[in-house]
């Protein structure tokens, strides 16, 4: 079977008589059993389609591996990814970054399997993950570790039978959930950080949903530590969180 392979790597680099540039990475690719590598270092660099800088990538195929590394700080990411049996390995160390990752959020079945993992370091950051549409695609394992303050964190989830893992190490954030379909949805959150704002929903309308919670904080009566669950059989929850 033919294998694509893509390295990027860019190193932001200080020092005398340098001209600085951003670092900017523009990339469609679409093709079955590809590996993507993509890293860079430094400030205020982007990742994303080949429209320019507000514009969404593309890694479109079956059996996809890819591997995400950034260090550094304001950089931004837009990305689609459509592909069953996808293996993502995201990597970020760094604070004041945006970040707006689909999977398959458009597409059918194109979420179906797959292993994610997304380890964030650093605070002030924006995160934004969708996850599937119209429950059509099911069997993923995805794993959030995230370590840092004054986060803000939005995942939704509309896809079957996936398994979510998130280990929070952060204070001063928010973290909102938000979980559709059929066929049921398992999460697991642990951790620990101060004045957290935490809005769990689950709205499987077939199977049962569960979240499992360990986690150790504070907050005062002037600002709170807030952990809302809200679950629904019916599809259509009624009150209570945020999202």
């Amino acid at each position: 079977m033919k294998r694509n392979g893509i390295v990027l790597s860019l190193l932001f680099l200080f020092g005398t008589n340098i001209a600085f540039a951003d670092n900017e990475i523009y990339i469609d690719q679409v093709g079955a059993t590809s590996e993507v590598v993509i890293e860079q270092d430094g400030a205020s660099n982007v990742v994303a389609g080949e429209s320019g800088a507000s514009d969404k990538f593309l890694l479109s195929g079956d059996n996809l591996d890819i591997n995400m590394r950034m260090v550094g700080s304001s950089n931004n990411v837009l990305g689609n990814i459509i592909g069953a049996d996808t293996v993502l390995d995201l990597d970020i160390a760094g604070s004041s970054n945006d970040f707006l990752f689909d999977i398959d959020k458009d597409n059918s079945f194109g979420a179906t399997g797959g292993d994610f993992q997304i380890d964030i370091t650093g605070g002030n950051n924006d995160f934004d993950f969708d996850f599937g549409s119209n429950d059509t695609a099911n069997n993923a394992d995805v794993d959030f570790i995230l370590d840092g303050d004054f986060n803000a964190m939005n995942v939704a989830v509309d896809v079957s039978d996936i398994v979510l893992n998130w280990d929070l190490q952060m204070s001063n954030s928010t973290f909102d959930y938000t979980a559709t379909g059929y066929d049921g949805h398992s999460a697991t959150i642990t951790g620990d950080g101060d004045y957290m704002n935490i809005d769990i929903v689950q709205e499987s309308t077939l199977k049962a949903d569960s979240i499992e919670i360990d986690f150790d904080g504070n907050g005062t009566s002037s600002s709170s530590s807030v952990i809302c669950i809200q679950q629904s059989d019916s599809g259509t929850a009624t009150s209570g969180c945020g999202n």
